[in-house]
């Protein structure tokens, strides 16, 4: 439809080149050009004008019917047909009638040659008419058949779209709720976890070395271990919150991890409140810093400790129980163990049927709650009646009928719990001697170890999510088998399914970018060679054809013995994308900067020149022909005057306007009382003129331009003392308080803490609260120029004087009533 109304349109224009070129050729049919040419004292300037008149429509009409054969044929014919006329009026041109006048008669002739090429000119014209008449009428029937299926097209895409914004909705939607869970998830193990868990990044002196590294994340147990605030540690450094590292070995270490890109592990012992504390430290780079990781290992150090004075104890007594039974009794006492011995009790066919008790040390009686004397010599059966009615009985049978040991675990109730007990049947003789001992805490931890595996497995699925979120993938290089483990997104990333092809590096290397290989080989025979790995991008082809930017990044780990990169592969695509766009953007830029620098060039000089001149020629035509005006010229040479002022402030305005440098970084520390002083000064005439009041109170000192400043309240001052109220003289007040920057009217505005709001209030004839927007517009006015001067600029200059010092500016008024213009700059 678009392609059938600018043919259409195209038919319009060709019909007013026509219009423009009979225009152009009846002129020449006319008595008063041609006299125009006859006379005596003619100049070629008429005729010359005449021709390129008509250059400039043919041209037009050449390039509007390049595309028709026909019409571009009946054009040259038409050209040459000019061409004779041109060329017959210039033989009427360098006639000289005054030496003969007889020549007329070959005048007369000639105009009969002009007639007759005007009519052919005519028959060309009319031909081309009646051809574009006929296209005109094709290409309307072209665009009615088109305009008819325009609504069906636009109902078609409106439901499409609306289709597209239902999924793309519901989509968005349940990604921001995983996210949310992955958050939540992450932030409650940050909150719960027992380890100390903060991250630095260097701070560097002149000459590059690491001086220190500020904490930029801290967890709850640095309050809990060390007394500190995680709120008050960010932001602060290392050496600050912890002077006593500072020449230590382990922020020696810190140092080294970072700068070598290197897991570092040690172990530090630590005083608070007179106690002391031992840690240990896991130093991870990290994103441009290290991640320390702290765990209390405090019981452990005790235990070891302990274990170690418990040794020595146990070593002690092994000694004294080597000389004799009675040290042995005291081992087994010693011991936590339960150790038994049972003989066994045989029918006559020689088959076991229960066990004499022989033996029993003191740990039985925690337990079942018997003294080992009182049961010595029963039987089994009579003491634990219960093990025949369970596997125990059979482990303790087959460890003496197969002569080999058994193990087995069983239950015991013991105060209504249930405890798990762990038993080993060892023949001796015709018995058995069985060492128990209990393994409900074991069990415990392997149920424990259990759900920590299951929220692995839910954690590895959150990873996966999040992979797939931020467009990343991750890989194993297992160097000595040379071969790869990518993860399931990683295989997305590429165009394909989980698992799709087989992942080798020869797979892999097949979707890197021609251009890119060379690099791609480089760095991993790099990464070989020195089992080093650095940060690079490169580019791939997916199966599907689309070309991506992958980064690489990964480091090398010891697993199994064997030397393993793990790495990340992250998309950024559309990072790159972005970078070209933000280039082209500052070209543009620049292109509009050079553009502005073009206009002060001609404000400032061009522009002004001529009008100085008329200025200067008004001041002299006033002075010599002043007095001879009549009363209506009087009139009209004062608007003209008015004319020249209001365009002379104009564009001083314009310059103005644009000189205000919005990069402009040398700021300096300005007292806006002294700013007011000055800027009364200068409107002392129109002040003491009006008999205006202006008060104010201790205006604030701010880091500004100082010129700005005084140009901003001289365009609000002024224009208060120039629309003031007809029926009383003008009060001005000035009003300045701190303020919080959540009391801008656009809280996305605020760059400061606090901004300092300074209200100027008049009562003079006020606005329209609706035009409230409009007034800080270039070149609105509210009022003709009869009415009040001005040029409608003064007002955009304070809101760019203000947006340059990073604030904002609003107004507020009511007509009759007087205005309010509202300021806030951002404090020191």
């Amino acid at each position: 439809m678009q392609k059938a109304a600018e043919m259409v349109s195209r038919s319009l224009h060709v019909y007013n080149g026509i219009s423009n070129l009979t225009a152009h050729y009846t002129q020449a049919d006319s008595e008063e050009l041609r006299d125009e040419l006859l006379k005596p004292d003619k100049s070629s300037f008429a005729f010359d004008n005449y021709r390129e008149e008509g250059r400039v429509i043919m041209d037009s009409l050449n390039g509007l019917v390049r595309d028709n054969p026909p019409q571009t044929k009946r054009l040259q014919d038409m050209q040459l047909l000019l061409n004779d006329l041109y060329k017959q009026l210039q033989d009427l041109d360098e006639t000289d009638y005054e030496i003969d006048s007889t020549i007329s008669q070959y005048r007369e002739a000639q105009k009969s040659i002009i007639s007759i090429t005007l009519f052919q000119i005519r028959t060309i014209k009319n031909e081309m008419l009646v051809e574009e008449q006929k296209l005109m009428l094709k290409r309307q029937n072209s665009y009615d058949s088109s305009k008819s299926l325009a609504p069906i097209i636009l109902l078609f895409l409106a439901l499409f779209a609306l289709l597209v914004f239902v999924l793309s909705f519901f989509r968005i939607y349940k990604n921001k709720l995983q996210i949310r869970q992955s958050e939540n998830f992450l932030k409650s193990v940050l909150a719960t976890t027992d380890n100390v868990v903060n991250y630095y990044t260097p701070i560097f002196d002149e000459e590059g070395a690491i001086i220190d590294f500020r904490i930029e994340f801290a967890n709850a147990c640095n309050r809990d271990y060390f007394g500190v605030e995680p709120d008050f540690m960010i932001g602060k450094t290392v050496l600050f919150i912890f002077p006593y590292l500072k020449d230590s070995v382990d922020f020696e270490k810190m140092k080294s991890s970072y700068l070598n890109n290197d897991k570092v592990k040690f172990e530090s012992e630590f005083t608070a409140n007179d106690s002391k504390m031992w840690f240990q430290s896991f130093i991870t780079p990290l994103s441009g810093g290290i991640l320390v990781t702290a765990r209390n290992i405090t019981h452990e150090e005790e235990a070891k400790s302990m274990q170690l004075r418990l040794r020595k104890r146990l070593e002690s007594q092994n000694l004294q129980l080597l000389d004799g039974r009675a040290l042995l009794a005291n081992i087994f006492k010693s011991i936590s163990h339960i150790v038994m011995h049972f003989k066994s009790v045989r029918n006559e066919e020689g088959k076991i049927i229960d066990f004499k008790i022989l033996f029993v040390n003191d740990r039985i009686t925690p337990i079942t709650g018997h003294n080992p004397e009182e049961i010595k010599n029963k039987n089994v059966s009579e003491v634990y009646p219960d093990i025949f009615t369970s596997e125990v009985i059979g482990n303790l049978v087959d460890a003496i009928e197969n002569k080999k040991p058994v193990t087995y675990n069983f239950p015991f109730n013991r105060n209504g719990n249930s405890h798990w007990f762990s038993a080993t049947a060892i023949k001796l003789g015709d018995g058995v001697t069985i060492t128990v001992r209990e393994t409900t805490a074991e069990i415990d931890k392997a149920n424990e170890l259990l759900k920590l595996n299951e929220q692995l497995v839910i954690r590895n699925s959150i990873l996966t999510d999040a992979e797939s979120i931020a467009k990343i993938g991750s890989f194993s290089w297992y160097i000595e088998s040379n071969t790869t483990e990518i993860s399931d997104n990683f295989y997305r990333m590429l165009g394909h399914e989980p698992g799709e092809f087989e992942s080798n590096l020869e797979s892999f290397r097949n979707f890197v970018h021609p251009d890119d290989l060379e690099l791609y080989d480089k760095k991993g025979e790099i990464s070989i060679q020195g089992l080093v790995s650095d940060e690079f991008m490169y580019r791939v082809i997916t199966k599907n054809g689309e070309i991506k930017f992958l980064n690489t990044n990964g480091q090398f780990i010891d697993k199994n013995g064997s030397k393993v990169m793990i790495g990340v592969v992250q998309d950024v695509t559309q990072t790159i994308s972005d970078a070209e766009e933000l280039r082209r953007s500052n070209l543009d830029l620049q292109q509009s900067n050079l553009e502005l620098e073009s206009f002060n060039r001609v404000a400032s000089h061009d522009l002004q020149e001529p009008l100085r001149k008329i200025q200067l020629f008004i001041s002299r035509i006033e002075d010599v022909d002043g007095a001879a005006f009549s009363e209506k010229g009087t009139t009209y040479f004062d608007k003209v005057k008015k004319a020249a002022l209001r365009m002379q402030g104009l564009i001083q305005n314009l310059l103005a306007y644009s000189r205000i440098d919005s990069s402009k970084t040398d700021l300096d520390h300005i007292d806006l009382n002294d700013v007011l002083d000055k800027v009364q000064e200068d409107l002392a005439t129109t002040i003491n003129d009006t008999q205006a009041e202006i008060t104010s109170e201790n205006l604030p000192q701010i880091k500004g331009v100082f010129f700005q400043m005084e140009q901003l309240f001289a365009n609000l001052i002024g224009n208060a003392l120039k629309y003031k109220s007809n029926t009383e003289a003008p009060i001005i007040q000035l009003q300045s308080e701190k303020v919080a920057a959540s009391e801008l009217p656009d809280k996305s505005l605020g760059k400061s803490k606090f901004y300092y709001k300074i209200t100027c209030t008049d009562n003079g004839i006020g606005f329209d609260s609706k035009y409230s927007d409009k007034i800080f517009e270039v070149f609105q006015r509210l009022h003709q120029k009869t009415e009040y001067s001005g040029t409608g600029i003064g007002l955009a200059i304070c809101r760019k004087i203000v947006e340059n010092h990073n604030g904002y500016i609003y107004a507020t008024g009511k007509l009759g009533a007087g205005a309010q213009f509202v300021i806030f700059l951002p404090t020191k």
